[in-house]
């Protein structure tokens, strides 16, 4: 379902079952809509976004490699992710006002991105790597939405090199100790 959603940005009942190899009649006894089908395959594509953020924002990373270094490598991993699945996000993100499960999903995907950033970044003003003094939890909010704009078209564009660094300067730059 997702290739056909990656390659098309649609997807049939017809086409997951051939390439499941069942009937559509067994698409819809997984699935009771469309809708839910369109959840299930942005739930995982959700839970990868989650999860590989938060392997490449770890404490760790921020240690060995400073915080410009991490944002910088954090944003073109993004961009090549939303590139990646740009029809997933618009597909799903267009559906968000009038399916409940979707909202449901993206919001608990938000939430658990934002426990982990505060997580993090308050760890992270303990060892000084982070503006101390303030909230951690209002730094992470301002990060995942900076972070949501590399979802546009013009910053995942394979030649928007120098927007994606401004983008990532921006982003270090609130980051930093001393700020911008």
């Amino acid at each position: 379902m997702r290739t056909d959603l990656r390659s098309t940005g649609a997807f049939t009942a017809d086409t997951v079952a051939a390439g499941a190899g069942c009937s559509p009649a067994t698409f819809y006894s997984h699935f009771g809509t469309k809708d839910d089908a369109l959840t299930a395959a942005f739930e995982q594509t959700l839970a990868e976004l989650v999860d590989d953020s938060a392997s490449r924002l770890s404490i760790e990373c921020f240690h060995e490699r400073g915080v410009a270094d991490t944002v910088m490598s954090f944003v073109e991993w993004q961009a090549e992710f939303f590139r990646l699945e740009s029809l997933v996000f618009r597909n799903a993100l267009s559906r968000l006002p009038d399916h409940q499960p979707l909202r449901a999903a993206y919001r608990r995907a938000e939430e658990l991105t934002l426990s982990q950033l505060t997580a993090t970044f308050a760890a992270l003003q303990a060892d000084g790597l982070v503006r101390p003094g303030q909230d951690a939890s209002a730094l992470a909010e301002a990060f995942m939405i900076a972070s949501q704009g590399i979802n546009n078209p013009r910053a995942v564009r394979a030649d928007a090199v120098e927007q994606r660094a401004a983008l990532a300067d921006g982003i270090s730059g609130m980051l930093a100790p001393k700020g911008i």
